[in-house]
C-alpha cells in the first residue's frame, strides 16, 4: 500500500476494493455502468459497503461470473429501494433454491424463506430438472410463422424476444458495404491511423481497418402515462413478461410482471389488491423508474 501511492495513485483505492468490500476489479466496473444506468453513481460508495454484506447474507458465494454479478446487483437492488431484499432478482432465488449448485456457507433461515416464498431447495443436481422443451419451442415458433431453417429455431430458442422480431422482419439486418479508398493529398496531425503491423508467433501481419459506417437501433420508449392507482416501475429496464391482463383480479404478492434491468430479470408484485385496468406498456417497452406500469380501478 505504501509503494502502490508512487506506482499509482489508483493503485491504493483498487486494493481498497478488493481487500475490504470484496470488489474485484471487473466487478467494480459493472457496477459503476449500471448506477450510472439507473442514474444513481451517487450511490457508490453505499453500494461498495453493501456488497460484502450481501455476500455474507447469501452463504458466501464466489465473486466470480456468475455470483458476482447476482450479488452485486442485489446490493444495487438493496441501496436503491432503501430497503434490504425488498426486491429480489430471479438470480437470487435461483441460487437461494440451489440452481447454481451447493452454497459455501449457510444463509438465514427467514432470509432464505423470504427470499423464497413458498418454494423448496433442491438437494440433486440442478442440471436432472431440465426439461427437453426444444420441441414445445419449435411447435410456438412455427405457430408464429419464423421458422424457416435449424438457424431460425436455435436463434429463437436462444433468444426468443428478440429472435421473433428479427425473423418477423421488424428488425433488418444491418448491410455494410466497403467504399473505395479513396487518395488522401495530406494527413491530418489528429488523423487515427487506419493501418496497423500486428505481430503474432513472431510472424508480422499488415492490418488495414476500412470504416464502413455504423447503425444504431433505437429502442421503444414506452410513453409514460399517470394514474392515482396503479404499479410503479421500481427501476429503469426493458419489460420482459406482462402476467396479467385487463379485468384480471390480482392479490397482493402477485407477479403481475418481469422487468430486466442491470443484466438481470425482476418480478414485479403487485402492492396492493384490485381489478386491472389498463396495461400501459408492453413487452419488449423500456420504462423508467416510478413509471406506472398497470392501472387498477
Amino acid at each position: 500500500k505504501k509503494y502502490s501511492k508512487l506506482i499509482n495513485p489508483v493503485a491504493e483505492r483498487i486494493d481498497v476494493n478488493v481487500l475490504i468490500h470484496q470488489i474485484p476489479g471487473g466487478m467494480l466496473s459493472n457496477l459503476v455502468a449500471q448506477l450510472k444506468e439507473q442514474n444513481a453513481l451517487d450511490k457508490f460508495e453505499e453500494v461498495l459497503k453493501e456488497v460484502p454484506k450481501v455476500r455474507a447474507d447469501l452463504g458466501y458465494p464466489p465473486l466470480v461470473t456468475p455470483t458476482s454479478q447476482v450479488v452485486g446487483i442485489q446490493a444495487v437492488l438493496n441501496v436503491l429501494h432503501g430497503e434490504r431484499y425488498k426486491v429480489i432478482t430471479k438470480e437470487v432465488k435461483e441460487y437461494v433454491k440451489g440452481m447454481y449448485g451447493r452454497i459455501p456457507g449457510k444463509i438465514d433461515e427467514d432470509l432464505k424463506k423470504k427470499i423464497l416464498g413458498d418454494e423448496k431447495e433442491i438437494t440433486c443436481r440442478p442440471a436432472d430438472l431440465l426439461e427437453n422443451n426444444l420441441q414445445k419451442i419449435a411447435e410456438e415458433a412455427k405457430a408464429m410463422g419464423i421458422i424457416k431453417s435449424e438457424e431460425d429455431l436455435l436463434t429463437y430458442a436462444l433468444f426468443p424476444q428478440i429472435a421473433a422480431k428479427f425473423l418477423r422482419g421488424e428488425i433488418q439486418e444491418e448491410k455494410l458495404e466497403i467504399e473505395e479508398e479513396k487518395e488522401v493529398a495530406a494527413i491530418p496531425k489528429d488523423a487515427i491511423p487506419n493501418e496497423f503491423k500486428v505481430i503474432v508467433e513472431g510472424e508480422e501481419y499488415n492490418v488495414k481497418v476500412i470504416p464502413t459506417g455504423y447503425a444504431i437501433e433505437k429502442a421503444e420508449v414506452a410513453e409514460k402515462k399517470e394514474h392515482e392507482n396503479c404499479i410503479k416501475a421500481p427501476m429503469q429496464g426493458i419489460v420482459l413478461k406482462i402476467k396479467v391482463k385487463v379485468g384480471d383480479a390480482v392479490k397482493k404478492g402477485d407477479v403481475v410482471a418481469t422487468i430486466e434491468a442491470m443484466k438481470m430479470e425482476n418480478e414485479i408484485k403487485s402492492d396492493r389488491h384490485g381489478i386491472v385496468k389498463e396495461i400501459l406498456v408492453k413487452e419488449g417497452d423500456i420504462v423508467s423508474a416510478n413509471q406506472c406500469l398497470i392501472a387498477f380501478e
